[in-house]
C-alpha cells in the first residue's frame, strides 16, 4: 500500500474507531506493550512525547492524554492503529503501537449547524431507507477527524495536521461519517444503527447466540447489536454493503440482514497461528467441518484445502460449492470462520449489498 491510499485508509479506520463502543483484540502487540484486555492496551512511554506534541499541535494547547489506547473490533485489518483520547475526552488521535506513525488528529470541535443542510438530509434520508422503524436527530457536538501527516511520511520531514477530514455525526442508536478527502469525491461513509436486544427478532437473536457457543466456551452476553453500512467507494467498490454486527467483547458474530443468516463467526479471546507447522490440511478439516455444518449448514465432503499463507489461514473450496475460509490457533481450536463472499481474502464483515436507496 502506497502512503497515499495508506492515508485514506486511515481516515476510514478512524471514522470507525469514533463510530463503535467496543474495540478489538490487539493481536502481537510490541513486546513494550502491557496489554490491559483484549481491548485495551498501556501506550509505551516511548510514544508520550511524540503524541502529546501532535495533539497540542492540533488543538493549539497543551492537552493531557490517557495513558491506555483503545482498537476497534470491526477492524482487523488494522488491528495496530490504536486510539487514545483526552483525558477530558474533547480529542483524541489514531496511531500504530508498533511503529509510533500517527495517523489522525481528532477533536470535538464542531457542531450540527457546520453541516450543511443537505449533507444532514443525505444522511437522514440513508437512516430512514435503512431503517425507517426509528427516529432520527442529530446531536449538537460532531467530532472532527483531521489526516496528520507523521514527520516519518513527511517530504519535509515536519508533522503536520491536514486539512482533509471526516465528521462524524451522532445521534440517539445512530452514527454516520462524513468523508472530505483529496483524491476521491465528498461522500458519506459508513452508517451505523445501534439496537437493544428487546428490538431484534428472538429468532435472529437465538441463531446468533447458537453460533457463538460453537466457537466459545463463554456466555455469549451481547454488548453490540448494529446494523452497519459502507459506502464509501474506497470499501464499497461495487455496491455498498451492510451487515448485522453481534459482538460481547469475546465474540463477533457478522449477518446478513437480508435472510439472517449468519457468514462470519470470529473467537476474539483466539490467537490465529502465524504458520501451519504442526497442522495438518486433515487436522484442518477435522477442527473445521463440524461447526462449518452446524452453524452454516454447510458440508465439508469433496472440499478442497489449502494453507493461504498471505491470510494466515485455510482456504476450503468446492466447484460448484460455497468457498469457507477458517483460521486455527496453535492448540487447533478455531479463532474464525468466514463463507460465501466473506470468505474473499482480505475481506473481514462482508455479509450481502445493500438493496435499497435513499428516496
Amino acid at each position: 500500500m502506497n502512503i497515499k491510499k495508506a492515508i485514506l485508509a486511515s481516515m476510514l479506520v478512524s471514522s470507525m474507531l469514533v463510530a463503535v463502543a467496543d474495540p478489538i483484540p490487539a493481536g502481537a502487540g510490541a513486546a513494550q506493550e502491557q496489554q490491559l484486555d483484549r481491548w485495551t492496551i498501556q501506550i509505551d512511554p516511548k510514544w508520550t512525547e511524540k503524541l502529546n506534541q501532535a495533539v497540542k499541535l492540533f488543538a493549539g494547547e497543551d492537552v493531557q492524554l490517557q495513558k491506555v489506547g483503545k482498537l476497534d473490533f470491526n477492524n482487523k485489518n488494522a488491528s495496530k492503529i490504536t486510539e487514545v483520547r483526552s483525558v477530558d475526552g474533547k480529542y483524541s488521535l489514531q496511531f500504530d503501537y508498533d511503529t509510533g506513525v500517527i495517523w489522525t488528529v481528532s477533536g470535538k470541535t464542531a457542531t450540527i449547524d457546520q453541516i450543511s443542510k443537505q449533507e444532514q438530509e443525505d444522511v437522514l434520508k440513508w437512516l430512514k431507507a435503512i431503517y425507517p422503524k426509528k427516529k432520527y436527530a442529530f446531536d449538537n457536538e460532531v467530532e472532527v477527524i483531521h489526516q496528520f501527516t507523521d514527520e516519518k511520511l513527511s517530504k519535509t520531514s515536519k508533522a503536520e495536521v491536514r486539512e482533509e477530514k471526516t465528521y462524524e455525526l451522532k445521534g440517539k442508536d445512530f452514527s454516520a461519517s462524513l468523508h472530505k478527502l483529496d483524491g476521491i469525491p465528498e461522500h458519506i461513509g459508513h452508517i451505523t444503527i445501534d439496537f437493544d436486544k428487546k428490538e431484534l427478532d428472538p429468532k435472529l437473536l437465538k441463531t446468533v447466540v447458537d453460533a457463538a457457543q460453537t466457537i466459545s466456551t463463554n456466555k455469549f452476553e451481547m454488548t453490540t447489536a448494529q446494523l452497519r453500512v459502507d459506502l464509501s467507494p474506497i470499501i464499497s467498490k461495487n455496491k455498498p454493503n451492510i451487515t448485522w454486527v453481534f459482538h460481547d467483547g469475546k465474540v463477533t458474530i457478522y449477518a446478513d440482514p437480508n435472510t439472517g443468516k449468519i457468514n462470519s463467526i470470529y473467537n476474539e479471546l483466539g490467537k490465529q497461528v502465524r504458520e501451519n507447522k504442526g497442522i495438518s490440511e486433515k487436522e484442518a478439516r477435522e477442527a473445521v467441518a463440524p461447526i462449518v455444518k452446524k452453524v452454516f449448514n454447510i458440508d465439508m465432503n469433496g472440499y478442497s484445502v489449502k494453507w493461504d499463507g498471505t491470510e494466515r489461514d485455510f482456504a476450503f473450496t468446492k466447484k460448484n460449492g460455497m468457498n469457507v475460509r477458517a483460521a486455527l490457533d496453535a492448540n487447533k481450536k478455531v479463532v474464525y470462520i468466514r463463507v460465501g463472499r466473506a470468505a474473499a481474502p482480505g475481506i473481514i464483515r462482508y455479509a450481502a449489498d445493500l438493496e435499497v436507496k435513499p428516496q
